[in-house]
């Protein structure tokens, strides 16, 4: 039960804190409570928001909410407050009773309170200015200008979306979906053992390299942060470039034109 209501609590200043929603939510209710003469409008606008905040409220509705929508989702049953609704409706209402220039000025003062009552949008907390005209991230952006073209590549995790945006001649060793083996343990398939490998901290070159030249990757595109059970020489391999993030190394006997993409079918 009590961490019922942490969660609760949690999620519910999550979803209001730092802004003038719920204030403005419930003086929007009284305000229709007071002067709302129809019974259905009432019960719609006032009712509704009051049923949903004790189902969100509740142990045992919150509980069984959990259960069937999932923790991590459970804040959006919030969503289901009629706020788009009842704070305009309220606010209509209260225009509607002053005079011309009254109406004007309060009209005013009210876009002000919303202008002013959440975030930017566009704040740097969301959004980031791009660095470049592909709209990439630059970490990806500069591997590229470092890759020649028309090769076949193993790289990072974090580039596998992108690489090919920036540059298409380059072929990529498991495409964009190679998350899929993240999942397997145990395997003796060649192609899945080199994955697995490139992505342990300490990596063997003993079997990365052998593999990755069985499968015709001419470039190897590896986190900075890894360190190497090895000499990269001793394997077919030698160290091409890097950036601040990533080392690439290349195949020996690569020379500098050659196309070794990877067609498959």
């Amino acid at each position: 039960m009590q961490d019922f209501f942490e969660i609760a609590r949690t999620d519910f200043a999550a979803a209001f804190e730092g802004a003038w929603m719920f204030p403005v939510l419930l003086f929007s209710v009284l305000w229709i409570l007071l002067k709302e003469r129809d019974k259905l409008k009432k019960l719609l606008l006032c009712g509704v928001p009051a049923l949903f905040l004790f189902l969100y409220w509740c142990p045992f509705t919150g509980i069984l909410f959990m259960k069937l929508l999932g923790q991590n989702v459970y804040w959006r049953l919030l969503w289901l407050i009629l706020l788009a609704v009842v704070i305009p409706y309220a606010a209509c209402m209260i225009l509607k009773e002053l005079s011309v220039v009254q109406r004007q000025v309060a009209f005013v003062v009210m876009m002000a309170g919303l202008a002013f009552c959440g975030k930017n949008v566009l704040s740097p907390e969301w959004f980031e200015p791009s660095t470049n005209v592909y709209k990439l991230p630059q970490n990806v952006i500069e591997v590229c200008e470092l890759l020649p073209g028309n090769i076949h590549a193993l790289v990072s995790n974090r580039l596998m979306p992108y690489i090919r945006q920036c540059d298409p001649t380059i072929t990529l060793e498991y495409g964009r979906n190679a998350l899929v083996y993240n999942s397997i343990t145990n395997t003796d398939i060649e192609g899945q053992v080199l994955y697995l490998e490139a992505q342990k901290p300490e990596i063997d070159l003993a079997v990365l390299a052998p593999l990755a030249k069985e499968q015709g990757c001419t470039f190897l595109v590896l986190s900075s942060s890894r360190t190497y059970l090895g000499a990269w020489e001793d394997y077919g391999y030698q160290e091409y470039a890097s950036t601040d993030e990533f080392c690439i190394f290349v195949d020996q006997d690569y020379k500098e034109g050659q196309d070794t993409r990877k067609w498959e079918e």
